[in-house]
């Protein structure tokens, strides 16, 4: 996958080590972290080193493939990730975006360019993703993103919680909601689905 992916308002280009601090003060936002399951909180600056440290291992090895979201190719304000949890599952979309920026669509702009270049670069046409129950800003992101509920996925357990909680399973099969105009004429996500 490339590098660097470039949206009409967002620059998302591969995480760096001197993303650590921005990770550290956005990620530390307890209302952020508690709808992750990976991010505890708060997460200090050295954790947040070894994480980025962690997720750019998985993108050597092919496992994840994770990028810093940005506005101005330098600045970040949240991760956007796609990844495999095994070699038999389907890849899933992860994300989060720094508390300022939320309410502009800045997280289905993202992961529509990254799911498109999952599609090109692997031919990915189905992707999975999980959300907190009593998340439902991010449920709004995945169903404008055309995914579909799969029905509850049970409780996951949150770093930040220290609990579990209840999670809902979603998926997204591309070739089931436009083949023709995806894999047929080359019409990137951001076409087919337009926000």
């Amino acid at each position: 996958m490339r590098d660097i992916l470039q949206t009409e308002r967002l620059v998302l280009r591969t995480l760096r080590l001197s993303d650590a601090k921005a990770y550290s003060k956005y990620a530390s936002d307890w209302d952020l972290a508690r709808m992750t399951g990976s991010l505890p909180y708060p997460i200090p600056l050295i954790s947040a080193e070894i994480k980025i440290e962690m997720l750019l291992s998985r993108r050597r090895r092919g496992q994840a493939y994770p990028y810093a979201i940005t506005r101005n190719g330098e600045d970040m304000i949240g991760v956007m990730d796609i990844f495999l949890r095994d070699e038999k599952s389907d890849f899933e979309l992860g994300y989060w975006i720094a508390r300022d920026h939320w309410g502009h669509g800045y997280a289905p702009e993202a992961a529509m360019a990254v799911m498109e270049e999952g599609q090109r670069h692997f031919g990915v046409n189905r992707y999975i993703a999980g959300v907190f129950a009593d998340n439902p800003a991010s449920i709004r992101v995945l169903i404008k993103l055309g995914f579909k509920s799969t029905g509850s996925d049970g409780d996951y357990f949150s770093m930040a919680r220290l609990k579990h909680a209840e999670s809902i399973g979603f998926a997204l099969d591309l070739t089931a909601q436009a083949p023709n105009r995806l894999q047929n004429s080359g019409a990137s996500l951001i076409d087919a689905y337009s926000l």
